[in-house]
């Protein structure tokens, strides 16, 4: 399961972004255990752990399996990924999904959250 949280921008993590403590109060702005929303935040993660492919390629071959997947890590989601992920939503990259509709009130909190100074989180 996914969940999406916030917190004010003066407590969110300043330098780690990956993998962090989650702050003990936050902000839930909803819970996914919809197969491609845990497909899309996994191929995120990979992205930002490793610079390229090179680097996934050997952590994958080292079996470091709880390196290479998401696995509910914390991971600060930036305004640019949001925009992604609005944009395959848009795409019908989650047509199938049975939580659609609660994707898209999830979209529209995360539009709310990011003009009013906090930060967004996966966990």
């Amino acid at each position: 399961m996914a969940t999406f949280s916030s917190v004010p921008i003066k407590y969110a993590p300043k330098r780690k972004f990956l993998e962090f403590a989650k702050p003990q109060w936050h902000n839930k702005l909803g819970e996914f255990s919809d197969p491609d929303v845990l497909s899309w935040i996994n191929r995120l993660y990979q992205d930002k752990k490793f610079k390229t492919p090179q680097d996934f390629n050997e952590a994958y071959d080292a079996g470091l399996t709880d390196v290479i997947y998401w696995r509910n890590k914390t991971m600060v989601l930036a305004k640019e990924d949001l925009e992604l992920f609005e944009e395959e939503f848009n795409e019908g990259a989650f047509d199938d999904s049975p939580e659609k509709p609660k994707l898209a009130g999830l979209i529209a909190k995360l539009k709310r959250v990011l003009e009013s100074e906090k930060t967004v989180f996966v966990y």
